[in-house]
């Protein structure tokens, strides 16, 4: 499939749109290698908007084997979202899916959009449009294992602004996930990673990123430029805590001689209107193993 036109504008403006030309990789069916890499993975990122068009992001989590390929086109996902997950209200057949699965092991991840094509009692169909992989970048080492708490009550708490509680885990955060759509060409999942401090706290109710130098694609950028809305996640590894937020993003083409570094090529404000911080999120527990050595130093 090709880009979309939101796509390749944030291409050309970017001046890397003969690089995109070059990285285009993608599939739309599923190759034998990455439905083998999918049914390998415990856990998988999902984002999609809902009806009033806010993006929410999420985990789902399952033995290896819980994606299961059923053809070249269609995985059944073999979980849900609990009710009290604000991406619960995006669970609608026939609507966009972006998502994500990554082994931080070995730092493989694929992308896989589409949409929802059935659901049942305790899982649901995933139709594929769109699958390929990116690159190793910006992407920590962990490994997993059962977490032996992961039968503690999960407990949810609404969010409209930021605290002291959860500014913690966005200081300390190396890894996140983002999601964003565009009604006409569909959803997207997406990683994004960087030394301890990458996410700063502007106030309570914002935070920024930079965008690091990448596959140019602009999958996501591309989504946002002309649909704003956007999900974030935030996954604590260490307490097993998941943090969604839903918010809309603003690009900060031009950067100052502040930025520190050449791979940081624009920033990016995401302003919360609604969050939630689930405890006991995780059912895995994580070692940490190395920082990828493509991220920037932090000033």
């Amino acid at each position: 499939m090709s880009y979309h036109p939101d796509e390749i504008r944030v291409q050309e403006l970017a001046g890397v749109r003969h690089i995109a030309e070059r990285n285009q990789g993608i599939h739309t069916d599923i190759p034998p290698l990455a439905q083998q890499f999918l049914e390998a993975q415990p856990f998988l990122i999902v984002g999609a908007a809902q009806e009033d068009g806010r993006m929410w992001a999420s985990a789902l989590f399952g033995q290896p084997g819980f994606l299961q390929g059923l053809d070249s086109y269609s995985l059944r996902i073999q979980a849900l979202p609990a009710p009290q997950d604000p991406f619960y209200n995006s669970m609608s057949v026939g609507n966009k899916l972006g998502t994500l699965a990554i082994d931080f092991a070995t730092r493989r991840r694929m992308r896989t959009n589409g949409f929802i094509h059935e659901i049942h009692e305790n899982n649901f169909i995933f139709q594929a449009l769109e699958v390929y992989s990116n690159c190793p970048k910006y992407i920590q080492t962990r490994d997993w294992s059962i977490d032996d708490k992961s039968k503690e009550e999960r407990h949810y708490t609404r969010l409209t602004a930021l605290n002291e509680e959860t500014k913690g885990l966005i200081a300390a955060a190396d890894t996140f996930f983002i999601t964003s759509h565009h009604p006409q060409y569909g959803a997207d999942a997406s990683h994004r990673g960087g030394m301890p401090g990458f996410v700063r706290i502007l106030d309570d109710r914002t935070i920024s990123f930079p965008d690091y130098k990448g596959n140019a694609m602009f999958n996501t950028l591309g989504n946002l430029s002309g649909y704003p809305q956007a999900g974030l996640l935030f996954l604590d590894f260490n307490s097993g805590r998941m943090l969604q937020l839903s918010g809309t993003v603003e690009v900060q083409w031009e950067l100052d001689d502040t930025s520190g570094s050449p791979m940081i090529e624009r920033t990016v404000c995401f302003h919360i209107e609604q969050g939630m911080l689930t405890a006991h999120g995780m059912p895995l527990s994580w070692s940490f193993g190395s920082y990828s050595p493509a991220n920037p130093q932090i000033e």
